[in-house]
C-alpha cells in the first residue's frame, strides 16, 4: 500500500530540521527509496539551507540508518531524491521566489511538520509559525491541487476530560463557545503589537484560556486547524500526535532531540525534588516518535489515494494506557539503574539509590517552601565557610553545600515555572484520545509493510520506559536542561554534499 502510493511521487516536507520531521524523512527514504522526489523547505542560516541540511544529514544521529546503508554514497543517494529549497514560512509565499514556487506545482503531497512546540512562546512567533506557516503551506497545496497532511497535536482538545473523538467542529472552541477563526486570529495579531514580551504572553494566555485552550501552543495549533478546515479547496488530513517521545526502534532505540514533554519531568524527578504533583490515575499519553512516523506514512499513502480520514489521532491512551503513577514509578527505576551503573555525582549515587519519586499534591507547595528556606540556609553556610575556628574539612563541606544550594535555587525557580505550565496536563485533566482512524488503515498494509502498522499495543511500557525512554532522555534531553549540548555523531571523512543528478533535475 505505502510503497505503491509513494513510488515516483513528489512530496514536499516542512520541519525536517525538527525531531519528528527528521524521523519521518529518514524512515521514508530508508523504506521507500523509490519515492520520486522529496522537496524539503528549510530556513537558511549563515551557510544557507542546503549546507544546513547537509550538516544535519552528516552529523544527526537520526540519519544513522542511511549512513550505515549507503556509506560514502549517501550524498549521491540523497542528492537523487532530496531537493532543498530555502524558505521562511513566516513570510508571504513562504519566502520562495517565483521559480521555486512554480517547481512545487508538480507536488503530489505536502507534509507539514514545522512548528513551535514550546508551551509559552511569544504569541507573535507562535502565530507567525504555527498559524501563518500552516496557511501558507495550504496555499501551496491548493495551487498544486495536492493533499496536505498537517501535523497538529491531540491537545487541541483543550481543557476537557474523557474521550476525544477524531473530528473537528469548525468554529467551536474546546469550551463549547462559538468563534470566528479568522476574526480571532485578527484580534490575536493586535495583541502581539505590545512592546513587552511578558505583556504579549499574558494577552496570549488570556485569549487561549477564554476559549478553553490551556496555553499559547495549543491555542495556536487549534487556530491553525480551524483555519485549514475552513478552506473548501484544501484536501486536508490532520494528524494529531499526543506526547511524542523517544524512538522505540527507529532510527535506533532511545533517539530523541530537543526538550520533549517527558524530559523536564524526568529531570525534575532526578533532582532533590522527589514529589511530582501529578494525578497518578490520569493517563500520560505518550507515543514513540517512530510510531508517529509510521502513522504518518500510512496517512500519507491514504491521502495520495484519496481515502485519508479528515482527522487521525496518533496516541496510546485509548488502547494501551500508561498512567502518571506508573510513569513516576518507572522513572524511579530508570534513575536507580542509571546511578548504579555509575551515572551522576557521588552524592546523587548515594541519594537516589535509596529514594523513590512519588506523586502527591504536596509537590505544588514544596518549591515555594524551598525558595523561602534557601537564602537563610545559604547565609548560615557562608558564615561557616568563613569561620576559622572550624576545621578545614568542615569549611570545605560548607562551601560545597553552598554551591549545591545555589544550583538548587535556580532549579527551584525553573520547577515553579514548569509546574505552572504542566499542571493542566499532569494533574487537572485526563484525556482519552480515540485512534481508530489510523488503526483501521493497518488492515490495508501488505505483509511486506506489516511492521509499519500503527500499533502501540506491541509496547511493554516497563521495558520501553526503563530500557529505552529513560536512557534516551539522559543522553539527548537532560544535558540540554543542564545547559550542556546533546551529542552528535562524528563528522564523516569528507563533508557530506548532495550530489545532484538528472533524476532530480528532470522532475
Amino acid at each position: 500500500m505505502i510503497a505503491h502510493a509513494l513510488a515516483g511521487r513528489h512530496v514536499v516536507l516542512t520541519g525536517v530540521t525538527g525531531f519528528l520531521g527528521k524521523v519521518w524523512l529518514v524512515m521514508l527514504l530508508d523504506r521507500f527509496p523509490d519515492v520520486g522526489r522529496v522537496t524539503v523547505l528549510v530556513r537558511g542560516g549563515s551557510a544557507g539551507a542546503v549546507r544546513r541540511f547537509e550538516g544535519i544529514a552528516e552529523r544527526s544521529p537520526c540519519f544513522r540508518p542511511l549512513r550505515e546503508r549507503h556509506g560514502a554514497g549517501l550524498g549521491e543517494f540523497l542528492g537523487e531524491r532530496v531537493e532543498v529549497l530555502e524558505a521562511d514560512l513566516t513570510r508571504e509565499g513562504c519566502g520562495l521566489d517565483p521559480a521555486a514556487r512554480a517547481s512545487l506545482a508538480s507536488a503530489d503531497l505536502f507534509v507539514h511538520c514545522a512548528g513551535i512546540t514550546d508551551f509559552d512562546p511569544d504569541p507573535k512567533k507562535a502565530l507567525a509559525t504555527n498559524v501563518d506557516g500552516a496557511v501558507r503551506i495550504a496555499e501551496l497545496a491548493e495551487a498544486a491541487d495536492a493533499p496536505m497532511l498537517h501535523v497538529s497535536t491531540c491537545y487541541v482538545a483543550g481543557v476537557r476530560d474523557g474521550e476525544v473523538p477524531e473530528s473537528i467542529d469548525v468554529g467551536v472552541a474546546p469550551n463549547g463557545a462559538r468563534f470566528d477563526p479568522a476574526q480571532t486570529l485578527a484580534n490575536a495579531r493586535r495583541s502581539t503589537h505590545r512592546p513587552r514580551r511578558r505583556d504579549r504572553v499574558d494577552a496570549g494566555m488570556e485569549a487561549a484560556r477564554s476559549l478553553g485552550w490551556p496555553n499559547i501552543y495549543t491555542w495556536s495549533k487549534g487556530l491553525a486547524e480551524h483555519l485549514l478546515a475552513s478552506r473548501p479547496g484544501l484536501k486536508l488530513t490532520i494528524a494529531r500526535p499526543s506526547i511524542v517521545e523517544c524512538a522505540a526502534t527507529f532510527p535506533f532505540p532511545g533517539w530523541n532531540e530537543g526538550i520533549n514533554t517527558a524530559g523536564p519531568l524526568a529531570w525534575l524527578i532526578s533532582t532533590a525534588f522527589r514529589r511530582l504533583p501529578a494525578n497518578p490515575e490520569h493517563r500520560f499519553d505518550i507515543v514513540p516518535v517512530d510510531h508517529v512516523a509510521r502513522g504518518m506514512l500510512i496517512l500519507s499513502a491514504a491521502a495520495l489515494e484519496g481515502r485519508a480520514p479528515r482527522v487521525a489521532q496518533l496516541a496510546s491512551g485509548d488502547v494501551h494506557p500508561l498512567t502518571f503513577g506508573r510513569t513516576i514509578e518507572l522513572t524511579g527505576l530508570g534513575l536507580r539503574r542509571y546511578v548504579r551503573k555509575g551515572g551522576g555525582t557521588d552524592l546523587e549515587r548515594t541519594w537516589f539509590r535509596h529514594l523513590d519519586p512519588v506523586p502527591g499534591d504536596r509537590g505544588w507547595v514544596l518549591p515555594a517552601n524551598l525558595r523561602r528556606l534557601l537564602p537563610g540556609t545559604r547565609e548560615k553556610l557562608d558564615e561557616a565557610r568563613a569561620d576559622d575556628r572550624l576545621p578545614a574539612a568542615l569549611r570545605d563541606l560548607a562551601e560545597d553545600l553552598g554551591k549545591r544550594l545555589g544550583r538548587l535555587a535556580g532549579d527551584v525557580e525553573r520547577i515553579e515555572d514548569m509546574l505552572e505550565l504542566y499542571r493542566p496536563f499532569i494533574h487537572d485533566h485526563d484525556w482519552c484520545f480515540a485512534t481508530g482512524a489510523t488503526r483501521a488503515l493497518n488492515a490495508d498494509l501488505p505483509p511486506s509493510e506489516a511492521d509499519l502498522a500503527f500499533d502501540v499495543t506491541e509496547l511493554c511500557w516497563r521495558t520501553y520506559w526503563v530500557d529505552v525512554e529513560y536512557p534516551g532522555l539522559m543522553t539527548f534531553c537532560i544535558p540540554i536542561l543542564r545547559g550542556q549540548t546533546a551529542p552528535l555523531d562524528p563528522p564523516t571523512a569528507h563533508p557530506l554534499r548532495l550530489v545532484r543528478s538528472d533524476r532530480v533535475a528532470s522532475k
